[in-house]
């Protein structure tokens, strides 16, 4: 199954087990989102070639010349108490950084891991890059009774179930990092983060690593997925869809070697 975004001139493939897939190639991912210039990384230091270990990659490319404008590989992982949906990697090509197009796409992967297994209640990231903190944050808020961590900066009381939440998948992601995560830490840097500037570039904004964990199991499955399809469906804003046909055409005239299709499987 694939999903076509007409309005961005986009298809959204899912792959399950990417790296089992013949259709998978991350050199030629990377290759397509750096094309216009720096990539925008969730985390820029991370090599990109390990989204084939992810149990699950989104890719957004483009309807007419495949060329990969996005993807976000995540696997299912689990703490002694609950599992969760850790997002390993994320990429961008600067054209559709303005977009609405991540928080599409992780829309896109929740629906599509609920159709293979549970309902993703928890789902977690380490982010290094502004602009991935702040657009998984408003993701996080487009669902019924979510709670996020860190709190919002204005936050004067700290869900300490949440900061429990938030210890347990730090031991599970980060262990060899456990003492350099400290609550006072990250919701210092989340605050400074949500302060910055929308339309600041991920590439040359770093901030320190940052666990960002969104618990959606206040609400019931048909509720978290009715909030993924309503976010899903959503379309960006004008200005954005300008900038990425901008970007689009291009694109058209490059003489280079594309992504293939990458559909479900």
């Amino acid at each position: 199954m694939d999903t076509i975004l007409a309005e961005q001139g986009l298809r959204l493939g899912y792959l399950r087990n990417p790296s089992r897939s013949e259709a998978f190639d991350p050199c030629r991912i990377l290759e397509d989102v750096c094309e216009d210039g720096m990539a925008g990384a969730m985390l820029p230091w991370q090599n990109g070639l390990r989204m084939a270990e992810s149990d699950h990659l989104i890719v957004a490319t483009g309807i007419g010349d495949g060329r990969c404008f996005g993807a976000i590989a995540a696997t299912d992982l689990a703490t002694e108490r609950e599992p969760f949906l850790f997002i390993d990697a994320a990429y961008l090509a600067p054209g559709v950084r303005a977009s609405n197009l991540l928080q599409r796409m992780l829309a896109f992967a929740m629906l599509r891991v609920a159709g293979n297994a549970a309902v993703p209640n928890v789902i977690a990231a380490c982010v290094q890059a502004p602009y991935y903190a702040r657009e998984l944050r408003e993701f996080g808020q487009r669902f019924t009774a979510a709670s996020l961590f860190p709190a919002a900066p204005d936050a004067v009381v700290i869900d300490l179930g949440m900061a429990s939440l938030a210890r347990r998948i730090v031991r599970v992601v980060r262990p060899a990092s456990r003492r350099e995560i400290t609550l006072r830490f990250r919701l210092t840097t989340a605050a400074s983060a949500a302060r910055l500037p929308a339309a600041i570039a991920t590439g040359g904004n770093q901030m320190d690593e940052t666990l960002l964990v969104i618990d959606l199991s206040m609400a019931d499955d048909a509720t978290i997925l009715e909030d993924a399809r309503k976010l899903y469906r959503a379309r960006p804003k004008s200005s954005a869809r300008r900038d990425f046909e901008a970007a689009a055409a291009r694109d058209a005239s490059a003489q280079s070697q594309r992504l293939p299709d990458a559909n479900a499987i």
